[in-house]
């Protein structure tokens, strides 16, 4: 998978190499060693690259990225869908794990409401935990994994049921 990226006048394409044991990635051919990734849907996340950690900032709008790192920001630019590359391989209905892991916590609960962005569980997979956020407004049906399970690549992990326009207008 590969991912095209352009900040302040200049485009870069980052692949992922190895996803075992390490996220390896090349950008522009060089690689990079992403170990302790903890990203957050709205805030602080913190990534370590090449043995240095970093706490970045970072907000998305449409397919621009705000990141705010080491006392800079940078406006990254994705020119491939930033959509598509999120939920990939996922209906408006279900969310589907993207690659194999555990679960690791639970954010919400069956019959809930929640908004896009909402984060609806953590999991870990390749020794970096990633929150699962809502990919838009409805209300829980189901989770389908508990804490501590694992679970394997394209496995659904919570299904989602549309707000009827009746709960809408409430």
């Amino acid at each position: 998978m590969s991912i095209d990226l352009s900040t302040m006048g200049k485009s870069y394409k980052i692949e992922i190499l190895e996803r075992r044991p390490s996220l390896i990635c090349a950008i522009d051919k060089r690689s990079a060693i992403v170990t302790g990734i903890q990203i957050q849907p709205k805030g602080l996340s913190s990534i370590t690259i090449d043995g240095k950690p970093y706490e970045v900032w970072c907000a998305i709008d449409g397919n621009t990225i705000w990141v705010h790192i080491e006392g800079r920001v940078y406006s990254v630019e994705v020119n491939n869908s930033l959509e598509k590359l999120i939920s990939s391989n996922q209906s408006s209905d279900e969310i589907h794990s993207d690659m194999p892991g555990t679960v690791v916590e639970i954010h919400t609960s069956e019959g809930a409401y929640v908004a896009t962005g909402d984060a609806l569980m953590t999991i870990e997979s390749m020794k970096m935990q990633v929150i699962i956020s809502a990919p838009r407004n409805g209300t829980i049906e189901r989770i389908h994994y508990k804490t501590n399970a694992t679970f394997d690549k394209g496995t659904v992990l919570v299904s989602l049921a549309a707000v009827s326009d009746r709960n809408q207008e409430k």
